[in-house]
Parts: C-alpha cells; sequence; structure tokens
C-alpha cells in the first residue's frame, strides 16, 4: 500500500480535479469553495484554471487539501469507519 501512495503524483492529481478533468473533478460550485476556504483565499480564485493560480496560492491550496483529508480520516474513525485515522 505504502508503495502505491508513493507512486501517486498528488498535485497532478489535485489539478486535474481543479479543472474538471481526470477521473474525480471537483465540483467548482463545492469544493473550490471549501478548499479555498480552508486555505484562507478569496473565493474569486475558483474561476481560474490551476495553471493560472500563483505558485503561492497553488501551495495553499495543497495544503488546505492535506487539511481536509486528514479531518475526513479523523471523522471517520470517530464514527468508526475504516480502520481508524492515518499519515
Amino acid at each position: 500500500m505504502a508503495d502505491a501512495l508513493r507512486s501517486v503524483d498528488f498535485v497532478a492529481r489535485l489539478a486535474e480535479a481543479w479543472d474538471g478533468k481526470g477521473r474525480h473533478p471537483f465540483n467548482p460550485a463545492y469544493e473550490h469553495c471549501c478548499l479555498l476556504q480552508i486555505a484562507g483565499l478569496p473565493l474569486r480564485l475558483a474561476l481560474f484554471r490551476w495553471r493560472d493560480l500563483s505558485e503561492e496560492h497553488r501551495q495553499m491550496l495543497l495544503v488546505a487539501g492535506r487539511k481536509g483529508v486528514e479531518f475526513g480520516r479523523a471523522c471517520a474513525w470517530c464514527f468508526g469507519e475504516g480502520e481508524g485515522a492515518r499519515s
């Protein structure tokens, strides 16, 4: 499992999802706004394509995505789903 995780390019997956491409595209009205709010960024950035965001904004969104994943894992553990919170 750890090898499979290392082979995933999370930046590329986030960029694809942000731009509405890939197997799991984001809903701009919902996921974009959630990530932007977690990152403390203005909601108007939801209108930008990934490549048009500044490097600082992309980095902040990556951190926000990580926080969202960690929060989801903690909730799953609290509610008895999955195998608990993991790094």
